[in-house]
């Protein structure tokens, strides 16, 4: 009856003697899944039905089942297994079946005495369909960013699938018989939510490891007793959608820092390190001088690349559409950097570049290490894909309206600072150099008299100011163009008179003044003054039409009275009054006597002293 049971219950069993591992019995569903017949098992090796590799890990299974077979009837072995120890589990082997073909099987295995000497009963269950079932597990998997361990109390893998990357792959097969925590040492923030896991605590968090973000979550696995005898742990790949949260994060902060910004190296530096970072490269900025062409280095970040290979990486850029390319392509740049990828985007107007921001990286180029779960990981190593292309495009479209923004800037201050006919500082300029002349003096001053020298021989600041000599003449004779031309070969005449350190600003129609720093005496400034007018009683040719002018001067000199801005340039302004009406071409330097309130200028010369009472 229990035989007839056994074969209507469809499992498969058979017998094997302890000494050689010989099939002494075998039913009709062992059989079939062995793909022979009863008589042919029989007296058969079982070793001979499987691989190599799994006939020596059954032998050494069966053999461990026979050591725990107490001497004693076969009911007292049982009664003492089932009371105090727990059964092994099943182990997973692969039978050959005739014609070569593999089953995979589950073996349970029980030692049993008999009467002719200890026998191993094992119940074979073939699991081609859950097998078929793991591989497409396997498969779907492996081909999507979801991985899966089991990890026991040990720390070791009984289940793993779907690894992320291959580092990742072999560390999951070395923890097959090694502890996961001594495998993945170097990656202590998912170790720690293993460790919390077996402890009972389940967690979820987005961790850093083999160069990837990924969304871990780690469940604990109760038995029926309630204690934890397994973790699983799934992990999503979320590495692309991570790094596009970063770039937009980097995006909006550029943004916002353009819009801010006042000096554009601050902008170019801040620009290169987000690149270096988010995409693990060197990232350099060239600006572009707007005359010549030439390439000036402005902002580096990254791994160190020789300033050649990143200037000739930044001019092909110049000459055609970015791409991404090897740089040794076209013989462009140093060979000693063979192999590596460049990106390289212009900044600004199309056909009038700003400046050229270059992205370089080795084939096997690899980011920082990941440090907090704020850390960008590096997009990829090697070539740039899609993502990075566009990003890189982005940052420089960035760039390119903060560059607008920049010379808009620098447009407007010009304008606001200078005379746009003869390209010379305006009366707001002189004024605001003349403030920082005469405060110069001042520091200059309490220095000399906090060494105990007194003020004897500190610097002053001279103003000359200058007024053509019967102007009006010109513009109503020749027209406002003719008066145009000359004011600016006036400029150009003054700017060549005076020295390297003196400022020649344009004040308002034909006033011109020339401020003089740190000199020691009037005597400088007349100096000055005197090869001003000079200068400008050369003939001039306009429109093949020679004309001869003058000018008069004024010299004022900052001392006691005269040491605000408006007030020294005020008083140039009357000492030129007095030199027009000595004559045309004069000079003269203010005195004390004259006053910053004085009324229209006489038509005669003014007095060599005061005016009386």
């Amino acid at each position: 009856m229990t035989d007839r049971l056994l074969e209507r219950l469809d499992i498969g069993l058979l017998a094997t003697t302890a000494s050689d591992g010989v099939i002494s019995d075998v039913n009709d569903t062992a059989s079939r899944i062995l793909g022979r017949d009863r008589a042919a098992l029989i007296g058969s090796r079982l070793a001979d039905h499987l691989l190599p590799g799994d006939a020596a890990r059954l032998r050494d299974y069966h053999h461990r089942q026979l050591a725990r077979l107490p001497p004693g009837p076969a009911h007292a072995a049982v009664r003492g297994r089932a009371a105090g120890e727990a059964p092994e589990p099943p182990l997973a082997v692969r039978l050959v079946r005739p014609g070569g073909s593999l089953v995979p099987v589950l073996i349970v295995a029980t030692a049993v005495p008999g009467d002719d000497g200890p026998q191993v009963v094992s119940r074979v269950q073939d699991v081609t369909e859950q097998e078929q079932a793991n591989r497409y597990l396997r498969l779907v998997l492996d081909h999507s960013p979801v991985s899966m361990l089991l990890i026991d109390q040990s720390g070791r893998s009984v289940f793993g699938v779907g690894a992320h990357t291959a580092e990742e792959a072999a560390g999951l097969a070395a923890a097959e018989s090694a502890s996961v925590f001594e495998v993945f040492a170097d990656h202590p923030q998912p170790m720690a939510m293993l460790r919390r896991g077996l402890a009972g605590e389940p967690g979820a968090r987005i961790v850093g490891a083999f160069g990837r973000y990924l969304d871990l979550h780690v469940m604990p696995i109760r038995d029926p007793r309630g204690q934890v005898s397994l973790v699983a742990a799934i992990t999503i790949d979320i590495t692309e959608r991570e790094n596009a949260r970063a770039a937009q994060a980097h995006l909006a902060d550029l943004a916002r820092q353009a819009l801010v910004t006042l000096e554009p190296a601050v902008l170019w530096r801040r620009a290169t390190a987000v690149l270096a970072e988010h995409l693990g490269a060197t990232a350099t900025l060239h600006e572009v001088d707007g005359d010549t062409g030439a390439l000036g280095l402005v902002a580096a970040d990254g791994p160190s690349v020789s300033r050649t290979v990143a200037a000739a990486v930044a001019q092909e850029a110049l000459r055609g559409p970015a791409r991404s390319r090897s740089a040794t392509a076209g013989g462009e740049v140093d060979p000693r950097q063979d192999g590596w990828f460049t990106l390289a985007e212009p900044i600004g107007l199309r056909g009038e570049p700003a400046a050229v921001v270059a992205v370089l990286r080795p084939p096997g180029a690899a980011g920082p290490p990941y440090t907090s779960p704020g850390t960008v990981l590096p997009a990829g190593v090697g070539a740039f894909n899609d993502s990075e292309r566009s990003f890189v495009a982005a940052v420089a479209g960035v760039l390119g309206a903060a560059a607008a923004r920049f010379a808009a800037e620098r447009e407007i201050r010009y304008r606001s600072q200078h005379d746009m006919l003869t390209g010379l500082p305006n009366r707001a300029s002189l004024l605001e150099r003349l403030r920082g002349s005469l405060a110069a003096d001042q520091r200059a001053g309490d220095q000399r008299a906090g060494d105990g020298e007194g003020l004897a021989g500190a610097g002053r600041t001279g103003i000359v100011f200058v007024d053509l000599d019967s102007f009006k003449a010109v513009n109503d004779t020749y027209g406002h163009l003719a008066g145009d031309a000359l004011l600016r070969t006036v400029a150009c005449r003054l700017r060549a008179a005076v020295r390297p350190c003196d400022v020649v600003a344009r004040l308002a129609g034909d006033e011109f003044a020339v401020l003089c720093t740190r000199i020691e005496s009037v005597d400088t400034v007349e100096r000055v003054a005197a090869r001003v007018l000079a200068s400008l009683a050369e003939p001039v040719t306009i429109d093949g039409i020679t004309v001869t002018i003058t000018a008069s001067a004024g010299v004022a000199v900052s001392g006691p009275g005269l040491t605000d801005p408006d007030r020294l340039l005020n008083a140039s302004d009357i000492a030129m009054y007095a030199a027009k009406r000595a004559g045309a071409g004069r000079c003269v330097v203010h005195q004390d006597w004259m006053r910053l309130s004085a009324g229209p200028a006489p038509l005669s010369p003014a007095p060599p002293g005061p005016p009386p009472g």
